[in-house]
């Protein structure tokens, strides 16, 4: 079978597959600690909502409590955040940030900005048309990836 647009095909293939891969490296360092993608998530959730606990993180991130517990436990080793039993329910994790972890929080966000400006720059570099097609294309590719799962 033949594609009439096979190399722009296998590019973005390989844009995915890139993005994929991301999520096994680290991604963020900061004084030593490495961060990765799943710890960025859930650190980036919790400074969103901090009166939650591991058993609303999971329901509302679609992960199970295994894994928030588990990236938790990681965080808390690395001295982001410190874990402790909810005083009224003890079968309850509670979390906060240590200072090193809205040390981390705090230069992450700058990071990011820091990306979001580059976007926003080659957007704004673009014509409003060219804008419209890579927002169709992007919302078509999450309809096909939405189509994969079950």
């Amino acid at each position: 079978m033949t594609f009439e647009n096979r190399e722009l095909i296998e590019q973005i293939f390989l844009f995915i597959n890139k993005i994929i891969f991301l999520e096994k490296r680290n991604i963020f360092q900061l004084r030593g600690a490495k961060l990765y993608p799943s710890e960025i998530h859930l650190i980036m959730f919790i400074n969103k909502d901090r009166d939650s606990n591991a058993t609303r993180m999971a329901e509302k991130l679609g992960l199970t409590k295994g894994a928030v517990s588990q990236t938790l436990t990681r965080l808390d080793k690395k001295g982001i955040v410190r874990k402790t039993k909810d005083p009224f329910n003890k079968n309850e994790l509670t979390v906060s940030f240590t200072p090193f972890g809205k040390e981390v929080i705090e230069a992450y966000l700058k990071t990011l900005k820091g990306i979001h400006e580059q976007f926003d720059r080659y957007l704004s570099s673009l014509r409003e048309e060219e804008r419209a097609v890579i927002k169709k294309f992007i919302g078509h590719i999450e309809i096909m990836i939405d189509s994969l799962s079950p």
